[in-house]
């Protein structure tokens, strides 16, 4: 019952007055040594959820092989602990973590106890300020890293996407080739992982996100304590490099697969930009035209999805699906042209009123869980939104008219520049070249 308290408490301050009421009761502070703390505190729930948001020296991408060797050196103890030892610290204290390494910024997440908070902490303090890799067997966290690496081989939606970027940014290396960074890994040293835990962790000040059972003071005095330790590197982060260079590319990935998946992407939107709101109906009106026509009318996906990618000065929409190896290439072109169509013709009042739904479930009914909130807030943490931004969105979506909706639709689209990366089969009969996807007669 207690974890859909914060939901219940989201849900009946919108109902109550969605135009002055708090969507959730934040408390933003900063402890002494300058960490940026948001606060949710809710002392009807059991545990406590954190999530620091580490920002990297430069933008990077999180599926190098020493990015990806570091996360699991960590997680298994980094020579402070044996992996048997970490395991059991996890389960008497109690607590969860994980590491999410992202292109800007390097996420640490923990759920534990009040009682338990300090104690994570102080680990994860260890763990970054004086890691010992040159103590440890790296041989568990090399075979978990090849492990991974190995899956991430075999995603093809992560390849589409992946190589999508790298077309879009030509001079950043997205390290695509996990087949190649796999035998990097097994010849890695100690010292490498050295220098990368601080290039991920101890560049900038971490931005703090807490949800749960614990109050401003005692939280203050626990991230002073421990992260409020870690030493600053010297180094100035670099310029971005992320210049993009747009295209109506198509590269076709010629790979025999169960199924073709394609990534597709144009020119984004920053949060900050005074037509945020509209842009975040845009991306639900999208993902259901494109449903609609293609799954629904034609049968010819079997799913869609749009997100977005945000780097300093520069935002990308992404969209991708999964079809027929036969229809991919037609898939594509219909995109194109139902791009050009929302450009030329607009939407619907019906679409318009939908994405207004959409995006209103989506931001309400997911929040039942402190993690879940922690999320919620800690991107409009780390893109300086402010504390109120999701309340802010929820309004003014509800604004936005079908005229206005339009005009910003016709200026935003740009079908021209649309790029497309296809992973699967050339032609139809490729796939008939492996064994595996040759159905037998019955």
């Amino acid at each position: 019952m207690k974890r859909f308290f914060l939901s219940v408490l989201f849900i009946m301050s919108f109902l109550r007055s969605p135009l002055f009421a708090d969507v959730l009761p934040v408390q933003p502070f900063s402890t002494p040594s300058g960490i940026e703390v948001w606060l949710v505190e809710d002392h009807s729930s059991p545990v406590v959820s954190l999530i620091l948001s580490f920002q990297k020296r430069e933008i990077s991408s999180p599926y190098t092989p020493s990015s990806l060797l570091l996360k699991k050196a960590l997680l298994t103890g980094a020579g402070l602990m044996t992996p048997l030892e970490m395991d059991r610290f996890m389960k008497e204290t109690p607590t969860n973590f994980s590491l999410d390494a992202g292109f800007l910024n390097t996420e640490l997440n923990i759920k534990t106890t009040r009682e338990g908070l300090e104690k994570t902490l102080k680990l994860w303090a260890q763990l970054i300020k004086t890691p010992h890799f040159g103590q440890m067997d790296l041989s568990y966290a090399k075979a978990q890293t090849l492990d991974l690496m190995l899956d991430y081989e075999q995603d093809d939606e992560k390849e589409a996407y992946l190589k999508l970027l790298q077309g879009i940014f030509p001079q950043v290396d997205f390290m695509a080739n996990f087949k190649e960074g796999a035998e990097k890994v097994k010849i890695l040293k100690a010292e490498v992982l050295e220098i990368e835990a601080k290039r991920l962790f101890l560049n900038a000040i971490p931005k703090v996100v807490v949800v749960g059972d614990i109050n401003q003071k005692t939280l203050s005095k626990i991230l002073e304590e421990t992260m409020g330790t870690l030493p600053r590197s010297q180094t100035k982060p670099t310029k971005p490099l992320f210049k993009p260079q747009w295209a109506p590319k198509t590269e076709i990935v010629n790979k025999v697969v169960p199924q073709s998946i394609v990534s597709f992407g144009q020119l984004g939107m920053s949060p900050h930009s005074k037509d945020y709101a509209k842009y975040l109906l845009l991306e639900y009106v999208i993902q259901g035209r494109m449903f609609d026509e293609l799954r629904e009318k034609r049968g010819l996906i079997y799913d869609i999805q749009e997100f977005s990618m945000h780097l300093p000065e520069t935002d990308v929409l992404v969209g991708n699906f999964s079809c027929d190896c036969a229809n991919a290439t037609k898939i594509a072109k219909f995109i194109r042209s139902e791009w050009e169509r929302l450009k030329d013709f607009g939407i619907t009042q019906r679409e318009l009123t939908s994405a207004k739904l959409a995006f209103k479930r989506a931001q309400l009914l997911t929040l039942t869980s402190t993690e879940a909130v922690a999320e919620e807030y800690s991107d409009a943490l780390i893109f300086n939104l402010g504390p109120k931004a999701a309340k802010t969105h929820l309004e003014q979506t509800e604004k936005v008219d079908l005229d206005e909706m339009n005009n910003f639709v016709q200026d935003f689209l740009k079908p021209e520049l649309l790029s497309f990366v296809l992973i699967g089969p050339v032609d139809k009969n490729t796939q008939k070249k492996d064994p595996k996807n040759v159905h037998p007669k019955s």
